[in-house]
């Protein structure tokens, strides 16, 4: 994508223009203060950002205590966070970016001392083999519904507080994605087992969001960030990750969000394709029915040149210097310069 194409104003759907192409990927900072709340960390942290991209996406908003990912993650789990949720959506939308929630949900991703004590649940009970985990609890359907209906209740705090959108955390093996992935759900019921059963949580969940959506009277932005596939035995390949996405695009979300870790990578577990970009054959899959994000090592004249999708979401390079899209726009080179956050943790 030429420079001047990322820097220009993008209609992303009917009612919804951005400023630009770039979006600011979502960064679990761990910034927040330990019940959730929103700090003035987070605050001046995306004040700074805002104003450089078309999209701000607030990294991994845990929907209840049960799914929080990591202590200091940002919490929409009940009503008393809204208020400061509601000053985060406004330093975003000031700046002239769109203000995206991340929701998640982290399965068997935690541990009992993240969640307070609250169960770990998972789509079957099968310990990961990577982070700070334990055995998780597998979900009953009374469970399943009650994580839905959090999803639910976490987008209407989203709206009260006066984001555009919400992005829906399917990426990273967190919950959205344990449903989809063989390997983490060993079910044998309507949720489990065949790739149609397997798609099923992710899609109940997505639909119940966009009815959500399509009663609010301001136009209100649904995504979805999906990892291509698992490297893993038994993983979830790219093949069934297409059929997902097409699901996706059928259901209506604005937008896919490809997490990568090159924004250039080929599939490994879909042998048929293994010559074509991930984004590239997302895009195959979904046509102009749905915009794509693209991240992984962009930020650079060169990245963006090279790089094939709608979007293009960086994230680590927003760490260190929030002003990095002005050098590049201007001049085409990434400044050296660090000004990352070193405000201590503080109320609002």
């Amino acid at each position: 994508m030429k420079l001047d194409q990322l820097f220009s104003p993008y209609q992303l759907t009917k009612d919804v223009r951005l400023q630009n192409r770039l979006v600011m990927a979502p960064l679990n900072m761990q910034s927040s203060l330990f019940n959730g709340a929103v700090s003035q960390n987070d605050l001046i942290f995306h004040a700074r950002r805002a104003k450089y991209v078309g999209i701000d996406v607030v990294g991994s908003a845990y929907i209840s205590d049960s799914g929080n990912t990591a202590y200091g993650s940002i919490s929409a789990a009940d009503d008393g966070k809204v208020k400061g949720l509601k000053q985060l959506a406004t330093v975003i939308r000031q700046g002239g970016s769109a203000a995206i929630l991340q929701l998640v949900h982290a399965g068997r991703m935690t541990n009992h001392l993240v969640t307070k004590g609250q169960p770990v649940l998972a789509p079957s009970p099968v310990e990961a083999q990577h982070g700070r985990v334990e055995t998780p609890t597998e979900m009953t359907s009374a469970q399943i519904e009650t994580v839905i209906q959090e999803f639910e209740q976490a987008t209407h705090r989203a709206i009260d507080a006066g984001f555009d959108g919400v992005e829906l955390h399917g990426a990273n093996t967190f919950l959205l994605q344990q449903f989809m992935s063989p390997a983490s759900n060993q079910r044998t019921d309507e949720f489990g087992g065949s790739l149609a059963n397997r798609i099923r949580f992710a899609a109940t969940v997505v639909s119940r969001i966009m009815k959500v959506a399509n009663n609010v009277s301001r136009p209100f932005i649904i995504g979805y960030r999906l990892s291509p596939e698992e490297i893993e035995p038994n993983g979830l390949t790219f093949g069934d990750n297409l059929v997902l996405m097409k699901t996706l695009a059928a259901l209506g979300v604005d937008y896919i969000s490809l997490s990568m870790k090159q924004y250039d990578q080929t599939p490994t577990t879909c042998p048929e394709l293994k010559d074509q970009r991930v984004a590239d054959a997302a895009k195959l899959a979904v046509g102009d029915q749905v915009p794509i994000m693209v991240a992984g090592h962009l930020g650079t004249q060169f990245g963006f040149e090279r790089a094939t999708g709608d979007l293009m979401a960086v994230g680590m390079k927003f760490l260190t210097t929030p002003d990095w899209p002005a050098h590049v726009k201007n001049s085409g080179i990434q400044p050296g310069e660090n000004q990352g956050v070193s405000i201590p943790y503080t109320a609002i």
